[in-house]
């Protein structure tokens, strides 16, 4: 093997310190700032996306808050819309019902009136038809003729009750 042999050992060494140097010249000042130029970007750009997405959750959930926060505000205003509607409501039945019973107190009043007045009048009727029939009978048995105005009198004791 001839790169064993000693006579060309030095010569090989030398020339491989000078590529090797001229290898490490050109990687250190060419190839090796392009990549960490790379790597910069690259670092750079992830570090940017990484504070972007921390943003967008910031808003994100910002929205999420406002969002519920508006949605709760909706329920309340719901829940006093039917609570307002629901006394709304409740107010005019209870109106609706007072009127009603008005009405029908008024009708009821008018109805006993009624009944009152042909109840007066029927006893009128009554106590003429008993003042005529008492002096029918009195001047049928007895022949006597009484004074109307005297069996008017005994007829009304006897209907209060007078004995």
């Amino acid at each position: 093997m001839p790169q064993l042999d000693l006579a060309v050992f030095a010569p090989q060494i030398f020339w491989l310190a000078v590529v090797f140097a001229v290898l490490y010249i050109f990687m250190s000042r060419s190839a090796a700032p392009k990549i960490a130029d790379v790597l910069k970007k690259r670092q750079n750009t992830i570090a940017d996306d990484l504070a972007e997405a921390e943003k967008l959750q910031a808003k994100a959930e910002e929205a999420r808050v406002a969002y519920e926060k508006s949605q709760n505000d909706a329920r309340n205003n719901a829940a006093a819309v039917v609570l307002s509607k629901r006394e709304e409501l409740k107010a005019e039945a209870e109106e609706a019902y007072q009127k009603l019973s008005d009405d029908l107190a008024a009708k009821a009043d008018e109805a006993q009136a009624r009944i009152n007045a042909a109840k007066d009048k029927a006893l009128g009727e009554v106590r003429d038809v008993a003042t005529e029939v008492c002096s029918d009978i009195v001047s049928q048995i007895s022949g006597l003729n009484l004074d109307a105005a005297a069996v008017s009198k005994a007829v009304d004791s006897k209907m209060k009750g007078d004995g």
